[in-house]
């Protein structure tokens, strides 16, 4: 080698060619809320951009792996080239979220409301936000995984299916997928999958209770009480099969959102506190005084004419959908979309069939006010309900990228007599799949039970 040559291989290194960084961070804003409420926060990195905090996206870098070069070496070779290092992006695009509450003062004089035995409103309201923001959160988590398995490809569905309007009530899940799910990973190189007796090496899946409900049918699943001490438990971990850590979550069934079985635009204009029935009459389940009997407050929900299904195929105790927009992305033409952040769930709790009208279990909390056009306000709809079953193998699957961290205010009161009291929150941040190989959504039929029989939908 000539002597010109020392600096071509000896002063070369891996990062020159690099012109991607980026910073870890984590937002530590509510996490005691999160620690005890949060269910799909284990799996989310948080990345904060601190320079360009004005930006509209967020660019995160991956650091690439070398390549192993398995070229043998002369026996007298003195010098080699050393190997190159680079990396890939992924951009994150910020959206501005965000949840209010208030209260006027009088409120305050005149009720008697205690949370832990200690009286006034303002305590409960920003107790509540915490609590709002929270759930927010995690259903934007919730929904980055999902949708994002849509955008990468790594999803599954139980039986034939190809969609959720394919998924039947044979469709149920099939624990040993989870089999199929660690190949699919080894060979991938997850760290879950290439190490599951390790320290923090086994698949997690974060399902629905009517999954877990069917898996527990088969032979081998070992409740968490016989493996795991308490003070490592993931929140809401009930079990293993087959080396998969499984958590369970009603938020993990998308209702309705399968195939349509009735669906009826909303056609009186309904607003928060509408759709119970009215206490001074009525006992929802025998025993909650739900509703309200104020002025302006009407103790049903007015449907209008049935699109699919008729009013007959609604029934007491139905979990039915309210949604404001719909989507037939999902293999379901003018289905629920999960992603709309007004969609409600309720469950009926009477029917007037010669008015068209339901009565659910707990008002609705969304204004359904806005003519969407012809005399439609929303919609209500019944269908096949979703299972999804989320299998995470490793670290980074979605990253949050943090524009804004959650910022709390209780901005002063303006009106004449500074009696309207508001407490609020904030943020600017984006949920991106980050390392889509390190996890999977298989989608199912389940089993569902609310009060009486068992049934598969």
């Amino acid at each position: 080698m000539a002597v010109g040559d020392f600096d071509l291989f000896y002063s070369d290194e891996p990062f020159s060619i690099m012109d991607k960084n980026q910073r870890n961070w984590y937002d530590p804003i509510l996490m005691d809320v999160w620690r005890q409420n949060s269910v799909y926060r284990p799996v989310i990195t948080y990345t904060k951009n601190n320079g360009a905090v004005t930006a509209k996206t967020m660019t995160v870098s991956q650091v690439l792996d070398p390549h192993a070069d398995t070229t043998p070496l002369a026996m007298r070779q003195l010098w080699m080239e050393s190997m190159h290092i680079d990396s890939r992006q992924v951009e994150i695009t910020f959206q501005h979220n965000g949840l209010k509450i208030a209260y006027h003062k009088y409120d305050d004089m005149i009720t008697y409301w205690k949370k832990d035995n200690v009286r006034g409103i303002e305590r409960i309201a920003r107790g509540s936000l915490g609590v709002a923001q929270t759930d927010m959160n995690d259903m934007l988590a919730r929904n980055a995984l999902i949708g994002g398995s849509f955008t990468t490809g790594y999803q599954l569905y139980s039986g034939d299916a190809t969609n959720f309007g394919d998924l039947a009530v044979a469709d149920v899940f099939d624990p040993k997928v989870g089999s199929d799910i660690w190949l699919g990973m080894t060979m991938r190189g997850v760290p879950g999958a290439m190490n599951p007796s390790g320290a923090g090496g086994t698949m997690v899946c974060f399902t629905s209770p009517g999954v877990i409900y069917d898996i527990q049918e088969n032979d081998g699943w070992v409740s968490v009480n016989e493996y795991l001490q308490k003070d490592v438990l993931l929140n809401y971990e009930v079990g293993t099969y087959k080396n998969v850590r499984y958590v369970q979550t009603p938020k993990a069934v998308l209702f309705n959102c399968g195939a349509l079985i009735a669906q009826t635009p909303i056609s009186v204009a309904a607003a928060a506190g509408d759709g119970a029935p009215d206490p001074a009459s009525t006992k929802v389940d025998g025993t909650y005084l739900t509703g309200q009997s104020s002025d302006g407050i009407t103790n049903y929900i007015q449907l209008g004419t049935f699109g699919t299904g008729a009013i007959g195929d609604l029934a007491v105790n139905d979990i039915i959908t309210l949604h404001k927009s719909r989507t037939s992305i999902y293999g379901v033409t003018n289905g629920v979309n999960f992603q709309e952040g007004t969609l409600m769930n309720r469950r009926i709790v009477s029917i007037d069939s010669d008015n068209g009208r339901i009565c659910v279990d707990k008002p609705i909390l969304v204004d359904y006010n806005t003519d969407l056009g012809g005399g439609v306000f929303g919609y209500v709809t019944k269908g096949t309900h979703v299972h999804t079953s989320v299998f995470v193998g490793g670290p980074r699957g979605i990253v949050a990228g943090v524009a804004q961290q959650p910022q709390m205010y209780s901005p002063p009161a303006i009106d004449d007599f500074m009696a309207i009291h508001r407490f609020s929150f904030d943020q600017y941040m984006g949920y991106q799949p980050y390392s889509p190989e390190v996890f999977e959504v298989v989608f199912s039929a389940g089993s569902m039970r609310y009060k009486g029989t068992r049934v598969i939908q």
